[in-house]
């Protein structure tokens, strides 16, 4: 009768255990997966502030065109009396307020004040001054 033999001697004399593992133990596969999940828990939230920036840059972005198209219209002639107009305008699925206040600085000088904001308060403020106003 043959037998195998398990254990066997390293050249210093110590006895050594050889044996043929295959796979991984339930703890080294709990380890791995916590660390799979902390990384993608990582990308998701880069990839999550990645888009929310890239929303709050094209709402502003939209607002400001809001606010120059609204500054435009107006001149020296073309301008409302003082006071504050507010209005809204929807643009790209987006709905943004408008408020034009319209103040005299002193005798001649009027100060158009144009604020665009989204819902979530981003925005713009666009001021610009009128001289020779009678």
């Amino acid at each position: 009768m043959d037998t195998v033999m398990i254990q066997g001697f390293t050249p210093e004399g110590k006895e050594s255990v050889k044996a043929d593992r295959q796979g991984m133990t339930l703890v080294e596969c709990v380890v791995a997966s916590f660390i799979m999940l902390l990384i993608l828990g990582t990308l998701a939230f880069a990839l999550n502030f990645f888009v929310q920036g890239s929303k709050k840059i094209e709402q502003r972005r939209s607002a400001l065109i809001i606010a120059n198209s609204m500054i435009s219209l107006y001149n020296s002639e073309r301008l409302p009396e003082a006071g504050v107009f507010l209005d809204t305008e929807n643009t790209g699925g987006m709905e943004f307020r408008i408020r034009q206040t319209v103040t005299v600085v002193s005798p001649g000088i009027r100060e158009l004040n144009i604020s665009v904001n989204c819902e979530n308060n981003v925005g713009v403020e666009l001021v610009r001054r009128f001289y020779g106003m009678e």
